[in-house]
């Protein structure tokens, strides 16, 4: 059928065509900024030490994580199932209107029990925003053909939010000699400012055909790509959920670890500010390079490294901790921007957010389960040792990932 044939003009073809572009570089423009700030979290290199400061020991700090993992597995796929049918900017616009309750609620709380309580609703606000941020940005570039621009957009974004957030966890060492207060009124500020500009974004065009069909449909299309396709994405998701539960806990647990080993709080952000500013600079360079890294080769050798930093841990020597904490922050995001392209372009674009929180629910229950572990055997061993043991976690995910390879060689053989 030509284009006349189809009743549209070539003009109107035009029109749609530059309110694509304009769609694109608004949404573009508007993530990057929204990660700059979301990545800012003021409080990143100290929230434990916060914790401590109110009273919690590691056993309890330990819980709340858990239960901040534990909300996030119970709202995950509801979360997303909620991006898919109302549309994924008003999903994450409710989720960082939940991170600034959790800043207020952060000043005024004291007591285990309202912690557990904020901990829960932080829980929230990463369900509504995991998948739907990326799932609005993938689709946007899939309106003007242009998902091979997904990793480079992500890495900058990324890039730009470390060295933000460089300043910001600085910021928060300098606020903290202040008062704790002032800290979360600072993480409210800038959450804050990530929810007015996310209101400016766009919800990317669906096809009028489906609008009706998505609200009532989308469970069963999801369920359906599950069952046509759990056998090629389910080892990769497997060794990704693995790795995740021995990154995550790592980074929070290692302020613990440098507080243990005498660092005070203002060096310990002065040493979060220059890892984070010299990885943000570091991606800055390899963005170019990005789109020519290929999933198996990246997690690969980020699963492999993990473990061996990990396992040398167990000799408890300042510059082995200090270099792992290093290389962890180097290569956890970059593997994840690499997964994420990965698995998007793997997606439907009608239940993208939805499989993507099923992700998160899976990461989100590894890592509850590896939180109540370490929170356990923080009551035997000195922090340095649990950490050492998380070397295991990651020998897995290696092993997983390769089986999860050649199980993908011999599907493209036979094929």
């Amino acid at each position: 059928m030509t284009i006349s044939d189809s009743g549209v003009k070539r003009d109107d073809l035009r029109v749609i065509s530059a309110a694509a572009g304009s769609l694109v570089r608004r949404n573009e423009l508007i993530y990057v900024v929204y990660r700059m700030l979301t990545l800012s979290a003021i409080d990143r290199a100290i929230f434990v030490i916060f914790l401590l400061h109110k009273g919690f020991d590691a056993y309890q700090i330990g819980i709340l994580q858990g239960t901040f993992f534990l909300a996030n597995i119970l709202t995950e796929v509801p979360a997303g199932l909620f991006g898919d049918v109302f549309g994924r900017k008003w999903s994450v616009w409710l989720g960082l209107l939940a991170y600034c309750a959790f800043g207020v609620g952060m000043m005024v709380s004291d007591g285990f029990l309202p912690f557990l309580c904020l901990y829960a609703l932080l829980g929230l606000a990463l369900a509504l925003v995991y998948g739907s941020d990326t799932a609005l940005l993938y689709d946007s570039l899939v309106v003007e053909g242009r998902t091979g621009d997904f990793n480079r957009i992500q890495l900058k974004a990324n890039a730009l939010g470390l060295i933000s957030g460089a300043f910001a966890v600085l910021a928060g060492g300098l606020l903290q000699a202040v008062s704790w207060e002032a800290v979360y009124a600072g993480y409210f500020v800038i959450y804050a400012t990530a929810l007015a500009a996310w209101s400016f974004a766009i919800e990317p065009p669906v096809k009028e055909s489906a609008k009706g069909d998505q609200k009532k449909e989308v469970t069963g299309e999801l369920l359906a790509f599950i069952r046509k396709n759990w056998r090629a994405l389910g080892l990769p998701i497997l060794g990704f959920v693995v790795f995740a539960a021995c990154t995550t806990p790592f980074f929070t647990f290692s302020q613990a670890l440098f507080k243990e080993n005498g660092f005070s709080v203002q060096r310990i952000t002065w040493f979060f500010c220059a890892a984070q500013l010299l990885i943000g600079l570091s991606y800055l360079v390899l963005q170019r390079s990005m789109s020519f890294l290929g999933f198996y080769p990246v997690v690969l050798a980020s699963t492999l490294l993990t473990a061996v930093m990990l396992a040398l841990m167990f000799f408890n020597v300042a510059a082995i901790d200090f270099a792992g904490f290093f290389l962890m922050m180097v290569i956890s995001p970059i593997a994840s921007v690499v997964a994420n392209n990965y698995f998007n372009g793997r997606l439907p674009s009608r239940v993208r957010a939805s499989f993507l929180s099923l992700i998160g629910f899976a990461m989100s229950l590894s890592v509850t389960v590896m939180y109540f572990l370490y929170s356990y055997l923080a009551q035997y061993l000195a922090i340095y040792q649990v950490m050492a043991s998380t070397a295991l976690i990651a020998a897995c995910a290696f092993l997983i990932f390769i089986m999860a390879r050649r199980a993908e060689g011999k599907e493209t053989e036979a094929c």
